[in-house]
């Protein structure tokens, strides 16, 4: 009886973080229109509900983009996808030199706190990893944002 309640009270605080989809409807109009002044060639936005703020998805010009923005409207984080070929050398010469035996599956620009990121998802064979790289390519203390 004891683990079962423990059991409960683990998944109820589980659910409680994760993120749910939100319709525009039930979205601030400051987040509305904070996504529309600071982009407006975005295009189908997806918004979820992540803690206490909203993450839009959202495309450009056939390129993908998400934005984390507060209850106030500020726009927290910003990431796009980038082409390998895009990543600043110091970055891409850290992959090599580290990463030889992985391929570049996935990257994306990241800006946070005035400071740019670059977030690179590394394939060899069932083995993918995460990683965040500042732009003079040293590993950042920053986490992967999914």
């Amino acid at each position: 009886m004891k683990m079962t309640w423990l059991s409960m009270l683990a998944l109820s605080g589980l659910l409680m973080n994760c993120t749910q989809r939100i319709n525009m409807s039930n979205l601030p109009s400051v987040v509305q229109n904070s996504l529309k002044n600071h982009y407006p060639a975005a295009t189908n936005p997806e918004w979820e509900k992540k803690g206490d703020h909203f993450e839009a998805e959202f495309d450009i010009q056939g390129q993908e983009h998400t934005v984390l923005i507060d209850a106030s409207g500020q726009v927290l984080m910003r990431k796009q996808d980038v082409a390998t070929a895009e990543l600043p050398q110091p970055v891409s010469g850290a992959l090599q030199r580290d990463y030889q035996a992985y391929l570049v599956d996935d990257v994306e620009k990241v800006e946070k706190n005035g400071q740019t990121y670059y977030q690179v998802e590394l394939e060899n064979n069932n083995q993918d990893l995460k990683k965040v790289y500042a732009l003079d390519g040293s590993v950042a203390d920053v986490p992967y944002w999914d």
